[in-house]
């Protein structure tokens, strides 16, 4: 209890001689937390659209190569309900390849469309209250004529919302269809998610390519409210759908599956939202790569700072030292008196240092970027919204405080051996 009195006070009549040694630790302890939080807040953002754009956490498919069609979906809908858990959210699609020889038209402009989306707007409610809405909503009545799109597109065409806008295609049979659309929403992404994605209702958009009422070639499964599954969930419900369908193994990329020369178009198959991520996790990862970098080096100035200065302040008392050891303060002793100044000084900096994060990012999510061509993936409504990561936080902090206390221990080991004579002697 002493050990602890000890280092208190030392800590109070020296305040002018550690507050170098706190700021460091403030400072580098802030700006990493800031940098994970910042991190861990676009990755979020990021799997959300990722997660509208695909239709939720994984998504049923067949290996017909005839758009990978489903064939009776309802009955398919049906066995699926039966096997997933109650708690889910499970919709039909119609992803349609445009591949850039759909376009839409108005008033003599033209932009062509590479991905739209048939989507059950009713089913997928959760989904789309993510979505960051320049105006309007996905308040879209089925088999209706509204249709989403994205806010790039919607100024090339120089259209609004309630604007109605021509679509230009060629159905099933070859034939050119024009279908009028009217823009029920426009929503802020310029990304690969959603700069020429387009989404109107499930039924419309097989009717204006010539598809019969039996077909679709996605089911797409959500667990609303959650961030994601588990492998070991994923595996429970591949078995499970296993007693059902001719199943494809779980795969960790979706070519595996496409490609796969052993599929017959009666195999399906169950693609996580993660196997659809492999060209974004390219991205992920060396944005986590850069903050960890990042965050390592600012690891390495909090060590190498105090530990170095301390050992000059230690250096500095090597007088008080010798006077511990003639009163009888044993060695482990005054090296717990030592440590325990620095803890305190690190647990202050540390928390300190995180409410200094929290002030960044409040002042940064007041920032909108927009105005950054490209970043609008890793926005949420047009404002970064860093998350909270509480294993990052325990972590990056009792690294912090371990090699610290670490290094400050091999100083503070090296004093606390001179002899009692020699320290008493030693000049300041």
């Amino acid at each position: 209890m002493y050990q602890l009195i000890l280092g208190f006070r030392s800590l109070f009549y020296r305040k002018k001689q550690y507050i170098s040694l706190f700021l460091i630790c403030f400072f580098g302890t802030g700006i990493s937390l800031f940098s994970l939080f910042i991190s861990k807040g676009m990755i979020a953002s990021l799997n959300e659209k990722a997660e509208v754009y695909y239709g939720g956490d994984f998504c049923f498919m067949s290996c017909n190569w005839d758009e990978r069609y489903l064939g009776d979906y309802e009955k398919i809908l049906e066995t699926a309900k039966a096997l997933l858990p109650e708690n889910v959210s499970i919709s039909i699609r119609y992803d349609f390849d445009a591949q850039n020889k759909v376009s839409f038209y108005y008033e003599g402009e033209e932009v062509l469309q590479r991905v739209i989306k048939g989507v059950t707007f009713d089913s997928e409610k959760a989904l789309f209250d993510k979505f960051n809405f320049l105006c309007g909503s996905a308040d879209i009545k089925k088999g209706s004529n509204g249709v989403l799109i994205s806010e790039p597109i919607a100024k090339k065409l120089g259209a609004g919302l309630g604007d109605e806008i021509t679509l230009y295609l060629r159905n099933i049979n070859g034939y050119i269809n024009t279908v009028p659309l009217v823009i029920k929403g426009i929503f802020q992404d310029s990304s690969v998610f959603g700069l020429y994605t387009t989404y109107m209702d499930f039924d419309f958009l097989r009717t204006a390519y010539g598809r019969d009422s039996s077909f679709s070639n996605r089911l797409c499964v959500d667990f609303p409210g959650r961030s994601g599954i588990s492998k070991e969930e994923l595996e429970k419900i591949q078995s499970a759908f296993e007693t059902a369908f001719k199943m494809h193994p779980l795969v960790d990329n979706k070519l595996d599956f496409y490609f796969d020369p052993n599929n017959t178009p009666d195999t399906y198959g169950i693609i996580p939202l993660s196997a659809n991520l492999n060209d974004v996790n390219i991205l992920k990862n060396a944005m986590n790569v850069v903050i960890s970098l990042i965050i390592v080096f600012l690891v390495l100035i909090i060590v190498v700072g105090i530990g170095s200065t301390y050992r000059v302040l230690v250096m500095k008392r090597i007088n008080e030292i010798g006077i511990y050891m003639a009163i009888g303060m044993k060695k482990k002793a005054i090296m717990g008196t030592l440590l325990i100044e620095s803890l305190f000084l690190l647990l202050t900096g540390c928390a300190a240092g995180f409410i200094l994060a929290e002030i960044l990012c409040r002042v940064i999510s007041g920032i909108k970027f927009t105005f950054i061509p490209m970043f609008s993936i890793f926005l949420t409504k047009g404002y970064l919204h860093p998350l909270f990561d509480a294993k990052g936080f325990f972590m990056l902090t009792g690294c912090v405080i371990f090699v610290t206390l670490l290094a400050v221990f091999y100083s503070v080991k090296k004093c606390v051996n001179i002899m009692p004579c020699n320290a008493i002697a030693a000049n300041e």
